[in-house]
C-alpha cells in the first residue's frame, strides 16, 4: 500500500497487559506469536453517529442493531446532561 496510495502501517509488539486501540473504521491485521485471549468492543462515537444517521437514507435503512446503539448512546447523553443540571439547583 505504501508504494500504491502513499499508506504507511504501524508495527508494534504487545506484551502482557498492554492494550491497543485502534480508531474506528482503521484497517488492522494482527499476528500472535502465541496464544493469547482477544478482548474486542465496539463504540458508536458522537462523530460516527452522524454518519451512521445519513446512512439511513437508503432503501434498506439503517442495520437495527446500529439504529440501537444510536438510540442508546443518545439517551445516556440526555440522562447524564439531566443529572448535570439537576445538580445545579
Amino acid at each position: 500500500l505504501r508504494d500504491e496510495c502513499g499508506v504507511s502501517g504501524w508495527s508494534l509488539l504487545q506484551l502482557p497487559g498492554d492494550a491497543v486501540l485502534v480508531p474506528a473504521g482503521a484497517p488492522h491485521q494482527v499476528r500472535s506469536l502465541s496464544g493469547t485471549i482477544s478482548v474486542e468492543q465496539q463504540f458508536l462515537s458522537p462523530e460516527s453517529a452522524v454518519r451512521l444517521r445519513q446512512l439511513d437514507t437508503g432503501p434498506a435503512g439503517t442495520p437495527r442493531h446500529l439504529r440501537a446503539q444510536l438510540d442508546g448512546m443518545i439517551f445516556a447523553a440526555v440522562r447524564e446532561a439531566l443529572e448535570v443540571l439537576r445538580g445545579c439547583q
